[in-house]
């Protein structure tokens, strides 16, 4: 009997134990909770040799790692956007200034010929700022990792023709003649096609400011290239191409706020594709590989 008694004590002493080192622990991790700046990189640890205890400690070190990742991807977003202003700030200007100053020439003259000319330029002007102020629109949506695209299955050659005459008075100023190899019919894609239309224009756009002469465009199963010929092809760096704000030329004289190509790699990815850039005999050739389903 003073047996099982003593037994009974050395348990009961242990579990006592147990209980007030899980205590301690516990007020361990609200102090550490409590006092620690919510952007350190805390992480907690137990003493207490416990599965539930392990368990826990796992369970909190997770949710402070997923809340330091979404503190870090929102300093990032927030940094990227100043820079976005910063860096598309001159270029909205410039067509803002340009408008302005050419209607202050309008209100001084009543030649009808000459008005309509100007009437022609400040809508120029006005298209270009519309095109640089949907860059950034888009910049700032692609960069919210909530953001999703609805995909199914989309032919690209119907998209790719309306595209196409959309700029077709552009293509011929700038003298970029189009040359096709789609199938007609079939040869689906997994996209979205609104998706697809931003795609298209962006780097139908950007042949027309940066290429010389022809614009080849084919389709190979799940991969659409689109290839021009550049003046300087030396001059690109093949793996920046896709990063915001870079441009092949340090001027600003070509337009575009540099997030054109950005936004083709980041509408490819969030559609589950990718796209790639090579230059190789004097062109550039732009690579969209789609998610094959």
């Amino acid at each position: 009997m003073g047996f099982v008694a003593g037994v009974l004590g050395i348990l009961l002493l242990l579990l006592i134990l147990r209980l007030w080192s899980s205590e301690r622990q516990l007020e361990e991790w609200a102090k550490q909770l409590t006092e620690t700046d919510e952007n350190s990189n805390l992480r907690l640890g137990t003493s207490v040799r416990s599965r539930a205890f392990r368990r826990c400690c796992r369970a909190v070190n997770e949710r402070l790692e997923k809340g330091q990742q979404a503190r870090i991807r929102q300093e990032n977003m927030g940094r990227e956007l100043k820079a976005a202003i910063s860096c598309v700030s001159h270029d909205i200007r410039t067509p803002l200034t340009g408008a302005a100053g050419y209607l202050q020439l309008l209100e001084k003259v009543s030649d009808t010929p000459v008005q309509k000319g100007y009437l022609s330029v400040i809508r120029r002007r006005l298209e270009d700022l519309e095109s640089l102020l949907e860059e950034l629109f888009l910049f700032t949506k692609l960069s919210n990792d909530e953001y999703q695209i609805q995909c199914g299955e989309v032919e690209p050659f119907p998209v790719l023709c309306d595209v196409l005459a959309g700029f077709y008075h552009k293509l011929t100023a700038a003298g970029v003649e189009p040359e096709l190899d789609l199938p007609e019919e079939g040869g689906t894609v997994f996209a979205s096609e609104e998706a697809l239309r931003r795609i298209f224009a962006n780097l139908v756009q950007n042949a027309i400011r940066y290429g010389s002469g022809r614009l080849e465009i084919r389709q190979e199963g799940k991969e659409l290239s689109f290839t021009n010929p550049v003046e300087h092809p030396e001059e690109l760096d093949s793996e920046r191409l896709f990063q915001r704000f870079y441009r092949a030329d340090s001027s600003r004289h070509s337009g575009g706020a540099g997030l054109g190509l950005a936004s083709v790699e980041s509408l490819m990815e969030k559609m589950g594709g990718s796209a790639r850039a090579s230059v190789q005999e004097g062109g550039l050739t732009i690579t969209l590989r789609f998610l094959c389903r």
